[in-house]
């Protein structure tokens, strides 16, 4: 993922590519996607929350969903920095914790936790399930906002964020059930 940022990056500068300057507005994909992002964002911290008071006596479990918890708080608010930036509505405003606008979402929020309220084990995979898709969705962020300086800054250091947190997770599901971190990653 960091080779796509690079290879964007060489482009640019080699002038074969459209110059990371962002626009006066962003197209109506780009808005759409940084909404997305503003609640992607949101669930992970709400789910996070959630099993931060759940498993707070478990081994490493209260530190790890809290300390991603505030993470994902800042991911959150630096899209909603974004979005108030180019003056675009905020779907989480006024949302409690596991209220979504975009019902796909909405969906994904209470499967999520209902898997991972089955065990802490299962709450760790979740947390790796929410940052694998995080890293997809980011990828296609930054693709389709490469006319947006500010917007693929925003979103890289999200995509930094990400990797650390699914480095986390790994860890820790691999110490809570050993041999469990290569069967979420798929890697035996």
């Amino acid at each position: 993922m960091r080779k796509l940022l690079v290879t964007f990056a060489s482009l640019a500068l080699l002038g074969l590519a459209t110059p990371l300057v962002a626009a006066d507005a962003p197209t109506e994909d780009v808005a759409d996607m940084l909404a997305f992002m503003r609640e992607e964002e949101k669930l992970a911290h709400d789910v996070y929350l959630l099993f931060s008071e759940m498993y707070a006596g478990e081994d490493g479990g209260a530190k790890i969903f809290a300390r991603i918890t505030d993470s994902e708080q800042r991911h959150t608010d630096a899209v909603l920095g974004l979005l108030d930036a180019y003056g675009l509505p905020d779907p989480a405003a006024s949302r409690a914790p596991g209220e979504f606008a975009n019902d796909e979402l909405q969906a994904l929020y209470t499967t999520l936790v209902e898997i991972g309220s089955a065990g802490y084990t299962e709450a760790l995979g979740v947390g790796v399930v929410i940052e694998q898709k995080d890293m997809m969705d980011i990828v296609a962020a930054i693709e389709l906002s490469v006319a947006y300086a500010d917007i693929v800054r925003v979103y890289s250091n999200l995509l930094a964020g990400s990797e650390h947190h699914l480095a986390a997770f790994l860890k820790v599901l691999d110490s809570a059930e050993p041999g469990a971190a290569s069967l979420s990653t798929g890697k035996h």
